[in-house]
This record gives C-alpha cells, structure tokens and sequence, in this order.
C-alpha cells in the first residue's frame, strides 16, 4: 500500500480519460447521458453499445483526428459517426435533426462534462505537482498535449504520452513502460492513477508501479478491490499522498 512506501515515490502517471475529464466513468455511459438529455427519453446501454464500439474502431482506422484538433473537433468525429451507425441499425429514425443536430448536441454536452471536470481536479494536480512530477499517459488520437493544454493543464505535467504518437496503446504496459522510462524513474517510484483495470492498474503492476484505482461513487462495494488503495474522487488523492 502506499502509505508504506510513501519515502519512495517520486512521480505520480495519470490516466486521462475516465480519470481527470469524468468521474471515474466509463465513457460509453457518459454518452449516454448526454443521448438521453438530447433525444428526451434514454437509449439502452446494450443497443448503444455496438454503435460506440464503431465509432471508437473507426476513428482508430481512419486517423480522422491530427494534433491539432480541439476536444469539440474530436468529439464531433465521435458523435457523427456513432449517429450514422445508429440510424443505420435503425435506432434512430434517419431525420436532419438526428444526422445533424443531434451529433452537435451531443458533442457540446459531452465536451462542457469533460472540461468541468478537468476544471475541477485542476487545483489537485497543482498541489500534487509541488511534490510529485506527474506524467499523461493516456490511449488517445494524437491530439491528446492540444487537449490537455486547451484545458490549462499541460504545465502540470512533465511528460504526455499519446498511444496514437507512439504506435503503442493500453493494455500494453509499453505505453506506461515508455513514459516512466522517458522521465528518468523506475516503476517502484511511480504510482500510477487510473479508473480502469485492464488499461491502468494492471499494467503498471506488472511493471512495478504502485497503483490507485478510481471508483464510481455508486460502485457496489463487492466490485471493489480493497487489497489496493483506491479512491472515489481525484481529490482523495492530497491525503492518500500528501498526508
């Protein structure tokens, strides 16, 4: 745990999505979220699902994003083609409202959630940064330093590494392997912060890194690993690695 080996560690990587832009959600339910506020009633989770899935595999395939795409930019890609994909599978009546309007909705929604969150761990970082060097890993499109700095928070880190620049993605610990490596740590300095499972916390433990899982607030307590430190929110992070 880390309250143990707190004289050793000297650098903190976070995760970005799911884990600085949201709390500690998935983003498939946030789009959710914003699809039920936009069409006025919910789409379910399991219908949805394969038309997130399309659009994630299709903006990998066909490299829509460059560096200097603004998160709107990049969520617009997202959104038209989740809602192409869903008026083809007939989830959605094809009218200009949901091939045009819709997508724009959606995308700003999305885009506002993700900026007020960011806005908010902000602070934390900062404070963190006066002890710790802290390092962006995250599976993003190569825009990922443009997001971060459009956001104010690309001075925080010394380091952002983008899966997309560097030809490798999570769940390979490389990405995190590659990062550590760059700033001039071993793995047992680093904790490594991140809401996912597969794509954070295993990794880094494989490597050698100390881990802090983030949770939904409304998690059922048997999901969780207590063997582990974790949190519920980002700012849970001052006392965990402050005192």
């Amino acid at each position: 745990m880390i309250a143990e080996n707190l004289s050793t560690i000297k650098a903190l990587a976070f995760d970005f999505g799911g884990t600085l832009d949201a709390p500690f959600l998935h983003w498939l339910d946030i789009y959710l979220m914003a699809y039920a506020e936009a069409l006025g009633k919910p789409l379910e989770r399991d219908v949805f699902y394969e038309s997130y899935v399309y659009g994630e595999r299709q903006m990998e395939s066909q490299q829509l994003v460059n560096k200097e795409h603004s998160l709107l930019q990049t969520q617009l890609f997202k959104t038209h083609l989740q809602t192409a994909h869903l008026i083809e599978r007939k989830v959605l009546d094809d009218t200009l409202y949901n091939r045009e309007e819709l997508p724009k909705h959606v995308a700003e929604w999305v885009t506002d959630y993700s900026a007020g969150y960011v806005r908010r761990n902000e602070p934390v970082l900062r404070k963190l940064s006066e002890k710790y060097t802290l390092l962006l890993v995250s599976n993003y499109y190569g825009n990922i330093r443009r997001i971060a700095t459009d956001l104010n928070i690309a001075d925080c880190f010394r380091s952002i590494t983008d899966s997309t620049i560097e030809g490798v993605r999570k769940p390979d610990p490389k990405l995190w392997e590659l990062a550590i490596q760059r700033a001039g740590f071993r793995p047992e300095e680093v904790v490594v912060i991140g809401d996912s499972t597969k794509n954070d916390i295993l990794p880094a433990l494989s490597l050698g890194c100390h881990t802090v899982q983030g949770y939904p607030e409304n998690i059922k307590p048997e999901k969780i690993d207590s063997s582990r430190d974790y949190i519920f929110s980002i700012e849970e992070l001052l006392p965990l690695l402050l005192g």
